[in-house]
């Protein structure tokens, strides 16, 4: 998927021209040689004993199988979570600024006239989260508080973007959880959105600085629950991460191990 996807599209004026790449080639089970950190902060305070214990566990399977693992720092989560929502809800508050019911998406069937259309539309084709986080980013990027939140998370995020830079200077790959905490039933931290949002506490620095990063499974919780393992390269250099998600796979035979079982 990723050989048809990856590369320049003259459509997509954010997309950059590099050399084709077979990322297929990348399928090798071999880590020896390869360089791994393991940011002490995401094994910290917040993280579940579980899967803590998981991670610590992925990191010894990967020395086993011949790479350099070592603990690191790097101490961005918490302004990370604070500038990607900041961030995500301004550009989702701007991109959804011109939907009106009409030239797109869903159409409300309950309108009088043109404002009810934009109105229901609106009011009808999203749900309280999205509300909220529009209301959140609109709020984000109106007049005297643009400077002090939007602007600020910009800056913010060039820091975390150079953290993630210090650290790919001394390693090939950065180990983290997936999430903090084994899945949650659907629903269940509906009505604390604060508590959801923590969940993201792993991964929305990756985003944030715009790097490459997979999440693979690696063992399940005693309720049988499964944790993941995330991998995060330089920008670029996806081949590292394929390389080593698939020696984990081939070696820990996740899917052979746990079997999910569906109740009728």
């Amino acid at each position: 998927m990723l050989n048809l996807i990856a590369g320049h599209d003259k459509k997509d004026s954010t997309s950059i021209d590099i050399e084709k790449k077979d990322y297929t080639k990348s399928l090798v089970n071999d880590v020896k040689g390869m360089k791994i950190g393991l940011p002490k902060e995401f094994i910290g305070e917040g993280i579940n004993e579980e899967v803590k214990n998981a991670i610590l566990d992925a990191a010894e399977k990967y020395r086993s199988l011949g790479a350099e693992v070592e603990q690191c720092s790097l101490d961005i989560g918490k302004e990370a979570l604070a500038t990607y929502y900041i961030i995500a809800c301004a550009e989702a508050s701007s991109n959804l600024g011109r939907f009106d019911g009409i030239r797109y998406g869903y159409r409300s069937e309950n309108y009088d006239n043109l404002k009810d259309i934009y109105k229901n539309s609106r009011s009808e084709g999203f749900g309280a989260e999205v509300k909220r986080r529009i209301i959140l980013g609109t709020y984000v990027l109106s007049s005297g508080y643009y400077d002090a939140y939007y602007k600020k998370a910009q800056k913010v995020r060039t820091v975390i973007i150079n953290e993630y830079n210090k650290l790919f200077e001394k390693y090939d790959l950065i180990l983290t959880p997936t999430s903090p905490t084994v899945a949650f039933k659907i629903g269940e931290k509906s009505s604390n959105p604060l508590e959801m949002y923590l969940a993201d506490i792993c991964t929305v620095p990756v985003n944030i600085a715009g790097l490459p990063g997979m999440s693979i499974p690696y063992s399940v919780d005693k309720n049988g629950m499964p944790i993941g393992i995330q991998l995060v390269a330089k920008h670029f250099e996806e081949e590292k991460i394929f390389r080593a998600a698939y020696t984990m796979e081939q070696n820990i035979k996740f899917r052979e191990k746990y079997k999910p079982e569906f109740k009728k």
